[in-house]
């Protein structure tokens, strides 16, 4: 296992691996928080210059999307169960992602949370999605080769 920093949870398992059931009690989220988390999340995106082409040229139906990404988020936090995709392989189809791209992500999300989300409740989505984009730009970024 490596030790830098970058892959310093590499032995535990992912948000989505973890076992059902409800999050900690004190955190103030709800399914109208992740809703509104990710609506104003992907509003952001789609107005930025650096992200909104990448995800205009391969989210043709948002309808379909927005809703996948509910249920993600929902079994990341809340731990619902209901998403049952495969993010990486969803990702690996996309071509020319750089680490500029997965760092532009992880700001957005991070302002996006930061405006949405009750404080309690933050690090439950911030936490979980610098894990997430350090794990897939490292495998990524590693299958592409050097940009």
């Amino acid at each position: 296992m490596p030790t830098n920093e970058r892959h310093r949870d590499a032995g535990r398992p992912l948000p989505l691996t973890e076992p059902r059931g409800n999050p900690d009690s004190g955190l103030l989220i709800d399914e109208n928080v992740i809703r509104r988390l990710v609506d104003t999340f992907y509003d952001s995106v789609n107005q930025d210059d650096l992200l909104g082409p990448i995800f205009a040229a391969h989210i043709g139906d948002w309808s379909h999307h927005l809703p996948k990404m509910y249920d993600f988020w929902s079994t990341v936090v809340l731990r619902t169960g209901r998403y049952a995709g495969r993010p990486l392989e969803a990702h690996q189809r996309i071509p020319g992602l750089r680490q500029d791209h997965f760092n532009r992500w992880i700001e957005l999300w991070q302002q996006t949370v930061a405006r949405v989300v009750p404080p309690g409740g933050q690090e439950a989505f911030v936490t979980p999605a610098r894990r997430m984009a350090a794990s897939m730009s490292a495998v990524l970024l590693r299958e592409s080769g050097p940009v």
